[in-house]
């Protein structure tokens, strides 16, 4: 047997709850019970209500087991849930592993990137790498369980590796949290280090020459790092990190087969406009944007890289301000990716459609989040309805496919309002779209506004004087089942903007993927026997259609693949 690599470090970008959903090749013997994923049968906790009542309406079941958009897609193509990655839009190259994977490169450090892992496959990665760090993204981790579960289980997998957690979401919950409470989570994770920082190259760089025996002795910025059973600050200063324009990913540094062909990119941090809802400006600062020739030199590291056919965007702001999205389209113009991106649709002009037009652009997420603008006040967003269908306007008569985000039960909020949803988008034929109650971060702006709107709770527990979170719950549903042009995507179903973006990046057009997200829909709270796969028109239609594509397994997956293979005796 061949021993394992030794690796500096193994950067973790996302880990999967397996057990959420139906697996179908998973051999019962390996199962387990649900990490996070409330079932009926469990007795949820209280926050867990509102996921378990969109999860019974908004997934398909099959034989009684809940299934994704991706598993049902996999189930109809291959027969098995075992191809589901193929859908998943966790696919898409991520931008935190390829950054750090190129900027640890230019020091000299072999990172090795795993994109989507999960409980199987973490211990088939155990078996090919030794890592002397393992570096964990809190990023898409926004149930604590997920971040208890990989840290424990990388530590017991790499007991002499120095476990590394940092990301967005621990960022939120060092904000969030009383300290007392943020550091018995620490301790119940059980992580040698707790970057604290949006930024994190300065610590890793800090931390990477050394081993976890070393840890006492570093003084790494904005880090928390064990000290017996307890945790503390390994030093007062906080991270400085480097500019914007300094932080664009070397694509050449990477090997094009562990590359998918659809990238993520940025050309700024934070963002422009302060939402009472977001929290985007309190955990990244201020708003910072890289110069036109930036993405220029990006884009011929891209394409000199020669891996990548589509570019995801993931600027908050993307077209603002104007005059510099305008030069950044043209830079994008010197060369031939398709691209996707957030955009502002009330910042639009003719000049900047038809750039977008003409430098590839596909596709856009629009969160304008209400259609009525004493919402949008209160929300302090800059658009009001006219303006946002003004610049929708301009992206449909140059092609350019609308995802629109809305809302739900904000403060303020009536139901009247979601009703304005539907023909405010019929009105402008969007294509797809996503309504979801509001998620109650303490760290928005809202907050400071509690007593005004008589606001209590956050997270997913949440009330105030005109609704809590269960009505909206309820509104989302009857959104979902309200006749309308538009298709929904689902966030509990991982369909959403993102898995849009996965299918048209592998060639279906904007109506095959309407077609393939809105079959999902009318079966979504029905549950089917496994037969009724076969004899469903509807689902025989969609089987041939997804036949007409083989969908690339992701590069990091390998592993994945092998380690089923491996469980199952293969």
């Amino acid at each position: 047997m061949t021993s394992p690599r030794p690796i500096d470090a193994l950067f973790v970008s996302h880990y999967e709850d397996l057990d959420k959903w139906h697996n179908d090749h998973v051999a019962p013997e390996v199962g387990e019970g649900g990490l996070t994923g409330p079932r009926p049968e469990d007795d949820a906790e209280a926050e867990d209500a509102t996921t378990r009542a969109r999860l019974l309406r908004q997934a398909v079941r099959i034989d009684g087991h809940f299934v994704d958009q991706p598993r049902l897609l996999s189930k109809l193509r291959y027969g098995t849930t075992a191809e589901h990655r193929r859908y998943d839009s966790f696919a898409f190259t991520h931008l935190s592993g390829s950054y750090y994977r190129s900027l640890l490169a230019g020091h000299g450090y072999e990172v090795v990137h795993v994109q989507q892992t999960d409980r199987l496959a973490l211990a088939g990665l155990a078996r090919r790498y030794a890592p002397r760090w393992v570096l964990i993204s809190s990023s898409f981790l926004s149930e604590t369980a997920r971040i208890h579960d990989v840290c424990r289980r990388a530590r017991a997998l790499w007991p002499d590796a120095g476990i590394v957690l940092g990301g967005l979401v621990l960022v939120e919950l060092a904000r969030s949290l009383h300290p007392l409470a943020m550091r018995h989570l620490m301790k119940a994770w059980g992580a040698d280090a707790y970057v604290v920082s949006a930024l994190g190259e300065e610590p890793l760089l800090a931390l990477l020459p050394h081993g976890p025996a070393d840890l006492a002795r570093l003084a790494l910025p904005s880090t928390w790092v064990r000290d017996g059973a307890s945790y503390r600050l390994s030093t007062e200063r906080a991270e400085q990190g480097p500019g914007i324009d300094e932080t664009y990913v070397r694509w050449t540094r990477l090997d094009p087969a562990t590359l998918y062909h659809t990238v993520n990119l940025r050309t700024a941090r934070s963002c422009a406009f302060q939402c009472n809802f977001c929290t985007f400006v309190a955990l990244q600062g201020a708003h910072e944007v890289n110069r036109p020739e930036t993405l220029a030199l990006e884009l011929d590291e891209l394409a000199r890289n020669g891996a990548a056919r589509s570019l995801i965007f993931t600027d908050d702001t993307f077209n603002v301000p104007a005059p510099r999205f305008k030069e950044l389209c043209r830079a994008l113009t010197r060369h031939d990716f398709a691209w996707y991106s957030f955009c502002r649709p009330q910042h639009l002009d003719e000049e900047a459609a038809q750039l977008m037009a003409d430098s590839g652009c596909k596709a856009v997420f629009i969160g304008l989040e209400a259609a009525d603008d004493g919402m949008l006040k209160r929300m302090n967003k800059s658009a009001t309805c006219r303006t946002a269908a003004r610049g929708i306007e301009l992206l449909k008569k140059h092609g350019i496919t609308c995802h629109v985000n809305f809302i739900i039960g904000f403060p303020g909020d009536v139901p009247e309002n979601t009703r304005k949803i539907v023909p405010f988008m019929d009105d402008l034929g969007v294509d797809f779209f996503c309504a979801s109650p509001w998620y109650s971060s303490p760290t928005a702006a809202i907050h400071e506004q509690a007593a005004e709107y008589g606001l209590e709770g956050k997270f997913w527990r949440w009330k105030h004087d005109t609704m809590d979170v269960a009505r909206a719950c309820e509104l989302e549903i009857e959104l979902l089942e309200t006749p309308k042009h538009a298709v929904f995507s689902s966030e509990i179903a991982q369909s959403t903007f993102w898995g849009e973006l996965l299918l048209l990046s592998n060639g279906f057009s904007v109506d095959e993927v309407r077609t393939i997200a809105g079959t999902y829909n009318r079966f979504a709270g029905r549950d089917l026997a496994s037969a009724d796969l076969a004899r469903e028109p509807e689902l025989v239609a969609l089987k041939a259609l997804l036949e007409t594509r083989e969908l690339p397994v992701p590069p990091s997956l390998g592993e994945g693949a092998r380690v089923g293979a491996e469980v199952r005796g293969g």
